[in-house]
């Protein structure tokens, strides 16, 4: 069974609650198979893993190792000054190939993750606190070179997972959050119930992920890091956004002095390489 958190069909409503019925009773009777049923089927994002970058080929490769496997990462361009961007669930590095090649003509060196679970990293399933980790390793190997990261920009799920980071390492950088499912995990709850999964087999499978890692899931939701806020944080988000709703970003923000860019008919992916979008993200990257 595939599942996408991003795809709006949903089963038709008779195999939906028989499949929500038989998903429920089985992460009562049996916790620890429901489990792992449950990350086989909610965890594997069954993204494109080949591609190659059409218009600019990386000068360098790094691989990370990471407790679920080996992240891949593609360095672009030369300097001293480096910008990590974070692809969401389902994507790849390539997805930004248009930001790379404005940004790397500014002077940048892009550090282009491929999550675990994606692209040329290994692995079959991944989940945000994977993401969380690998941007983290990350950061910190760049630190230990001695090389600065300038800013973390992240879409989706990678924006998600970048506010997640730990406040020591969002400090002092340009933040640079894109189509952000702000409701992440109501958003996940809701697709999973449209697939015909019940709710409490997606719990299970979240409380199994978090207590690995030692964490609590509910500790993720961006209202636990509205501290964050606080930080040089700029939104872009496309008020056609299917995915994640643009009025989740607006409640979200209100009474808060964070920057909102606002773009119209991009959707949820086109908008990382539009032109004026990149503008944009040239011009915060710029500014003081």
């Amino acid at each position: 069974m595939k599942f996408s958190y991003f795809n709006n069909a949903g089963s038709k409503f008779g195999l939906a609650s028989i499949a929500r019925s038989m998903t429920a009773t089985l992460s009562r009777l049996a916790p620890r198979f429901s489990s792992f049923l449950g990350e086989n089927i909610l965890m594997k994002p069954y993204s494109r893993r080949k591609y190659d970058f059409q218009q600019i080929k990386p000068t360098k490769e790094l691989n990370l190792q990471t407790s679920m496997g080996i992240a891949h990462i593609n360095l672009f361009g030369t300097g001293s000054r480096v910008i990590i961007v974070s692809h969401g669930w389902g994507d790849n590095s390539n997805s930004f190939e248009e930001m790379i090649i404005a940004l790397t003509e500014q002077g940048y060196v892009i550090a282009a993750i491929d999550h675990i679970g994606h692209g040329k990293s290994t692995g079959s399933k991944s989940h945000l606190l994977s993401f969380i980790e690998s941007l983290d390793l990350l950061i910190e190997h760049f630190h230990e070179e001695r090389i600065k990261v300038s800013a973390v920009i992240g879409h989706s799920m990678g924006a998600i997972a970048t506010l997640n980071l730990p406040s020591y390492l969002l400090a002092n950088k340009k933040i640079i959050l894109i189509s952000s499912p702000i409701n992440f995990f109501e958003l996940m709850f809701e697709k999973v119930e449209q697939a015909g999964i019940s709710s409490k087999l997606l719990s299970r499978v979240l409380e199994s992920i978090s207590h690995k890692h030692g964490k609590s899931w509910q500790q993720l939701t961006t209202e636990s890091n509205r501290d964050k806020l606080a930080f040089d944080l700029t939104f872009i988000h496309d008020r056609q956004d299917r995915y994640a709703p643009f009025a989740d970003v607006t409640q979200f923000l209100k009474q808060e002095n964070t920057p909102l860019i606002e773009t119209q008919g991009l959707g949820h992916r086109r908008i990382l390489s539009d032109t004026n979008v990149i503008n944009n993200i040239t011009q915060v990257l710029s500014s003081q």
